[in-house]
């Protein structure tokens, strides 16, 4: 994304079913201390998703919007509270949660 926002949607499917979707994730990320650059891994980022959310995902590499994660149900507030917690990839002020 233009500004480095991660933006943080859910789509709805059918009935009550939904998709939460997470676009303008970085592909790199720079360490604070050594100031290295190193490769966002989004497999091993999307297997602990789904192991901790207990739902299934799926990784859409898309050209415009870069990787996108789709993961199972509306856990919107949850995987941003995972991005900035425990990954610390993102910080708070670049989530952008949409429709809650």
């Amino acid at each position: 994304d233009q500004s480095g926002k991660v933006h943080i949607r859910m789509q709805q499917r059918n009935g009550r079913k939904s998709w939460t979707i997470v676009t303008g994730m970085p592909n790199e990320v720079k360490l604070p201390k050594s100031g290295r650059t190193l490769e966002v891994d989004f497999d091993k980022i999307l297997r602990a998703l789904k192991k901790s959310f207990k739902t299934n995902g799926l990784l859409i590499h898309n050209e415009e919007h870069g990787v996108i994660i789709q993961l199972q149900g509306d856990i919107r507030k949850e995987i941003a509270a995972f991005f900035i917690d425990h990954t610390a990839l993102i910080t708070k002020d670049q989530v952008m949660i949409h429709g809650s």
